[in-house]
């Protein structure tokens, strides 16, 4: 079950960062398709790490549904314009929705659920191989910007970044990965495994 947030937390976090809904709306959608990635293949792989990778991407969807909620009351001045802001807030609620049917995917490997071998075969014909790396001491990547990773490990595309509890999901070619990192990355599985060994 994910996480209750504190208020206080939240609104911190919101003004801190002076993050504004369109920001947070596109937060929202680039994490629900990455948690519908990783949970399928979660299932196609029956690998918990990734099924937990979305149980983690879904407490990060419920912080930015509670920051949008916030920033629209915020932005209401009267009953016309929350009338009109009421699109917003549906935005959200959907990207959340999708963001949970992922989560009850990923539920179905941590259950150990046994998956019908026609449905891995459907996922293995339609999907790039997704998957997680957690960049450990002495790894050949660690303090290398992402752009120079990728002149090494062509054909791997990075989706997102854990540091630290924070999730990067804009991954920018100069962001530069350290120890401890996870890496959700996707490509051709020979070029995912590469990446692998170069991480521990």
């Amino acid at each position: 079950m994910a996480k209750k947030y504190e208020f206080d937390e939240i609104v911190g976090e919101l003004l801190e960062r002076g993050r504004g809904v369109k920001d947070l709306l596109r937060d929202m959608k680039d994490i629900s398709e990455l948690m519908v990635d990783l949970a399928y293949s979660a299932v196609l792989f029956n690998n918990d790490e990734l099924a937990n990778e979305v149980r983690d991407l879904e407490e990060e969807m419920n912080k930015l549904r509670y920051q949008v909620e916030i920033r629209t009351m915020l932005a209401a001045k009267n009953p016309a314009q929350a009338a009109k802001l009421a699109g917003i807030l549906k935005l959200a609620s959907e990207a959340e929705n999708i963001s949970n049917a992922a989560d009850r995917l990923a539920g179905i490997v941590l259950r150990d659920v046994e998956i019908h071998p026609a449905l891995r075969d459907a996922i293995l014909e339609s999907r790039e191989h997704v998957d997680s790396i957690e960049v450990r001491k002495g790894a050949k990547i660690s303090g290398k910007a992402i752009k120079d990773i990728k002149k090494d490990h062509k054909g791997v595309k990075f989706l997102a970044i854990r540091k630290n509890g924070s999730w990067i999901t804009h991954v920018s070619d100069s962001d530069k990965i350290n120890v401890g990192d996870h890496l959700i990355v996707s490509g051709l599985r020979d070029s995912v495994e590469v990446l692998k060994s170069a991480a521990k």
